[in-house]
């Protein structure tokens, strides 16, 4: 089955399925931003690999109509334990998980920096706003889903991911849980922030 894109409005940017058209060679003209070595060893060395045992979705987002990669971001099915520290977060019963998903990386290339710093719009919002948000609202038309979330690496980034509205949850039990079982070697230590879906629906 050939892979269908969502419908996006970026005027700048496309995206494709790492694994589509030839992606994961371009991975070598791949570096993260801001010295995040985590991420681009994981675009280069394994993120294949989760692709092909269905564990997550990658993508690659390019300036519309070349191949110089700007950006990487992952996306998988998740799910986080309720809190009723969480906003805008109602249920028409109780439950204890809540259905999500989870923005697991996202970063800019460091390789195509003087194209982005060239370029008219803020690039990571852009391609948030324009590419990953439509994403996510087609998937919750289909699945039900309440949250989008993400780990924070730091909490310079924290404040950055505030700006797109996502939320930290001022819960020390709740985040001392989430670190404990649900989060992986991979994110330990992060901030965990989330956007309601509705939000993004209604927007």
């Amino acid at each position: 089955m050939n892979f269908i894109p969502v419908e996006i409005e970026s005027q700048l940017f496309d995206y494709e399925r790492l694994c589509d058209n030839g992606n994961e060679y371009l991975l070598k003209r791949f570096v993260a931003i801001h010295n995040a070595d985590g991420i681009t060893n994981y675009f280069q060395k394994q993120a294949v690999k989760d692709e092909k045992d269905f564990s997550v979705r990658n993508y690659v987002v390019k300036l519309k109509g070349t191949e110089v990669v700007i950006a990487c971001f992952t996306l998988k099915a998740g799910s986080i334990p309720f809190t009723d520290k969480a906003i805008n977060l109602t249920f028409s019963k109780e439950t204890k998980l809540v259905p999500g998903i989870e923005l697991v990386n996202i970063a800019l290339n460091d390789m195509a920096l003087n194209i982005i710093k060239k370029l008219t719009v803020k690039a990571g919002k852009n391609i948030f706003y324009d590419i990953i948000q439509p994403i996510v609202m087609h998937i919750s038309h289909e699945i039900g889903t309440k949250v989008l979330y993400l780990f924070a690496a730091n909490p310079k980034l924290a404040e950055y991911y505030k700006t797109w509205g996502f939320f930290p949850v001022d819960d020390e039990p709740f985040n001392q849980r989430l670190t404990k079982d649900w989060q992986n070697e991979y994110s330990q230590k992060c901030i965990f922030m989330y956007k309601p879906v509705a939000e993004i629906i209604n927007r």
